[in-house]
């Protein structure tokens, strides 16, 4: 026999017992599911957070529109370009393609609006389909030189939200070519955003006041609403009026710091964090050196603001310095850290403080209610005549 002949043989052989034994079990990609799916998950939350910042931190925003309820993803707003397997495997398990879908829905959107609903066109015009994007400055930062582009998307959603503000209704036209009519709410103009794949995930980037992308690294390690909400405050801050900052600051006589607790009364009017007196004598400014130091007192005060724990940015930081993780802008360093776990101290103070008087005000009121009935029951007291 041949040497020829004997590797055929053997190849043969070998086949003939691979089908003895059986072919070994086709790679299910549980691993791969696992992942597309919580991280779609997690910048479902993202986008929510975000817009429930928008609306809480409107009046602090140096240019304010009407917020949707909504919010609409598709396989176009990943930034990272995937392989044609794993665009499939993405579809399959989020259910998105290349339609804008509903993903998440406020109880303040229509009831006829559905998550996974397709929305055609926003007041009359087509959602484009996602373009690509070359970004020649990425060669500088050792970035992705392409990735998918939604900018086209943005254009419309922020024409009908420009237009929502002149007294125009938003208007979804659906798949089915049903038109809603949405009830919008005034937030901060321009919007944050995170892509779950991101071709730069430790990039932060804005575009100047109208657009702020968080580093996709910061968002997939996010834990809970509190640490969503204060990526999304960040990112809403480098939008926020600086002229509302500092007239605050000029009224108290306040140094270049935040003043705790007043930007808190700023962003959502009626939140009961006002100072008394006494701890406004005694409350010091903190001082920030930078953009971002700022940045990270703005969001702790907002999240406080919104009911959550305004250290959650704080805690959040701490877990990405301890992993060594890769996070532009939003990664604090020691003085940010030192800076952020004295405004949370301070602003949760003022809360219990309040909690505490808001406490007696009502124990004292049920006091005087229960004083009142118990007179009204004495020998000799006439009841008051009812006309």
């Amino acid at each position: 026999m041949t040497v020829m002949h004997q590797s055929c043989a053997a190849v043969l052989a070998a086949v003939a017992l691979g089908a003895a034994v059986g072919a070994p079990a086709p790679y299910d990609r549980a691993f791969e599911r696992d992942l597309f799916k919580t991280r779609f998950a997690q910048e479902v939350k993202f986008r929510a957070a975000a817009i429930h910042v928008a609306w809480g931190a409107e009046a602090l925003c140096d240019s304010t529109t009407q917020v949707e309820p909504f919010v609409l993803l598709s396989v176009h707003s990943i930034k990272q370009r995937l392989s044609v397997a794993d665009m499939k495997l993405f579809s399959e398990v989020t259910g998105m393609d290349d339609q804008w879908r509903v993903v998440w829905a406020d109880e303040g959107a229509p009831d006829d609006l559905k998550v996974l609903d397709v929305v055609k066109a926003i007041n009359g015009r087509p959602l484009p389909a996602g373009g690509t994007k070359f970004e020649i400055g990425a060669l500088f930062r050792g970035g992705s030189l392409v990735s998918n582009d939604d900018q086209g998307f943005w254009d419309v959603v922020l024409r009908a939200r420009a237009e929502a503000v002149a007294g125009k209704p938003m208007v979804l036209t659906l798949a089915d070519d049903r038109k809603l009519e949405v009830d919008t709410q005034k937030g901060c103009a321009g919007s944050v955003t995170a892509s779950s794949f991101d071709a730069d995930p430790d990039i932060f980037w804005r575009l100047g006041n109208s657009r702020a992308k968080i580093p996709a690294n910061a968002m997939i390690e996010a834990k809970n609403a509190d640490e969503f909400r204060w990526l999304a405050a960040f990112g809403t801050y480098f939008q926020a009026s600086q002229r509302a900052i500092k007239a605050v600051q000029t009224a108290e006589g306040a140094s270049t710091g935040f003043t705790v607790g007043k930007i808190l009364l700023l962003a959502v009017p009626g939140a009961g964090m006002v100072l008394s007196a006494a701890e406004a004598q005694a409350e010091k400014a903190i001082a920030v050196d930078s953009i971002v130091g700022n940045a990270d007192l703005f969001a702790n005060e907002v999240v406080a603001a919104l009911g959550g724990d305004p250290a959650a940015g704080l805690h959040l930081s701490e877990r990405m310095l301890a992993k060594g993780m890769k996070v532009d802008a939003v990664l604090m360093d020691d003085f940010r850290r030192s800076n952020a776990n004295e405004h949370a101290r301070r602003i949760k103070a003022i809360q219990a403080a309040q909690a505490e008087r808001e406490r007696a005000e009502a124990k004292a009121q049920e006091d005087a209610q229960q004083a009142a009935q118990q007179q009204a029951l004495k020998p000799g007291t006439v009841p008051a005549v009812r006309r």
